[in-house]
């Protein structure tokens, strides 16, 4: 007979359970629904754990059977929005402590060295605003409202940092280019003139026209995501790195960045033709298109891990220490340099980019990485 009337185990108790392995399946479905209200618990718990040396010695193998053997929750190819709260649960699972899975064939734990004393965070909601006119425009520090009126249309700063167009007179004046470019550590959104929005990742740039014609065309440079809006007979055209992405209405991503080997663009949603010099495909959701270092390719993407940096999140899956640290470097906005062979060790790793630096590198040494900080360059080594 059920008991309707039997108490819920408190969350602790079940996260205890949890790590031990000694938890049932019913209580771990109460843990999971009780996830979305007890975060911060989570994240207390488990970084105490952390800092305590609970798990100093134990073997990769031995630290991801105690905490992820029990994960409800596989891996799709498919990006199924319909299944978001299974992969929110385990995002704040793996992610909030440290238990980041930065898994590796080495074991051997090594306390992260610190120079400096203060925290190196990332920027956050920041990017410039350069007008036609050269005039630049710090659009982290600059109050809401209307910023400028050129080529017809107003930009203004609206609700949560967004920057909007919108059209005026498309009559007046000529072709005006505004370009919005973000620093390292910093992210932006705008919704174009067309009512297309635009998202950009750390170091990057988009530059537009205030007022498009039949042919709606931006170039980028380093990482954007697109929600195009549809207009009958107007194409929209992504320009990045010698590639260009035509569509019509769609939601897709484009990375870009000059200190990269290739540029990639992944379709979310809609359809999109990928064009490299003489090569070009059309792209189906779901699928990624290569193009760089003499190869042009279509696969299918990792859509959990291109959208991550969109969801606040970092994702990686086995690569090169080199590239994950690119990227950190990139968000962080610090150097890095590698003593031996680390930079080309590879890992596999969740984790949130909201952070400091040092919490990344506490997180690193469960996998035998020690590393110094000294004057935003991070030394790294075995």
């Amino acid at each position: 007979m059920n008991d309707t009337n039997r108490e819920t185990p408190d969350f602790n108790v079940l996260l205890e359970k949890y790590l031990a392995g000694s938890i049932s399946e019913e209580e771990t479905g109460m843990m999971f629904s009780m996830l979305p209200d007890s975060e911060k618990e989570l994240g207390d718990h488990l970084m105490e754990a952390l800092h305590s040396g609970r798990f100093d010695g134990q073997t990769d193998a031995a630290l991801r059977n105690r905490l992820f053997a029990r994960l409800p929750i596989h891996r799709q190819r498919r990006f199924q929005i319909n299944r978001w709260w299974q992969a929110a649960a385990a995002a704040v699972l793996i992610t909030v402590a440290g238990t980041l899975i930065w898994t590796d064939r080495h074991a051997e734990v090594k306390q992260p060295q610190v120079a400096e004393t203060v925290p190196v965070i990332p920027a956050g909601n920041k990017a410039v605003l350069i007008l036609g006119n050269g005039n630049v425009i710090q659009l982290d520090s600059v109050a809401n409202g209307t910023l400028a009126q050129q080529g017809g249309t107003s930009v203004s700063k609206v609700h949560s940092g967004l920057l909007a167009y919108g059209a005026n007179d498309p009559a007046a004046g000529g072709t005006v280019y505004h370009t919005i470019a973000t620093p390292k550590g910093g992210t932006y959104a705008v919704v174009l003139p067309d009512g297309s929005k635009a998202w950009l990742n750390a170091a990057s740039s988009i530059r537009f026209p205030t007022t498009f014609d039949n042919t709606r065309k931006v170039e980028v440079t380093g990482e954007a995501y697109f929600e195009i809006t549809k207009h009958p007979g107007s194409r929209f055209e992504v320009l990045a790195k010698g590639t260009k992405v035509t569509v019509l209405g769609t939601k897709f991503n484009v990375k870009a960045y000059a200190d990269e080997q290739s540029t990639r663009i992944t379709l979310v949603e809609g359809s999109v033709r990928f064009a490299a010099g003489r090569d070009s495909s059309l792209l189906k959701p779901g699928e990624q298109a290569i193009a760089g270092d003499n190869q042009f390719r279509i696969a299918p993407a990792d859509m959990e891990a291109v959208l991550a940096w969109r969801n606040g999140m970092f994702h990686f899956d086995d690569q090169p220490l080199a590239d994950i640290m690119r990227e950190i470097g990139r968000w962080y906005d610090v150097e890095v340099k590698y003593y031996g062979n680390t930079a080309s060790r590879r890992f596999t790793g969740i984790m949130r980019r909201s952070g400091s630096i040092d919490d990344v590198l506490k997180f690193m040494q469960l996998a035998g990485i020690s590393s110094v900080i000294e004057n935003r360059t991070i030394i790294m080594k075995q």
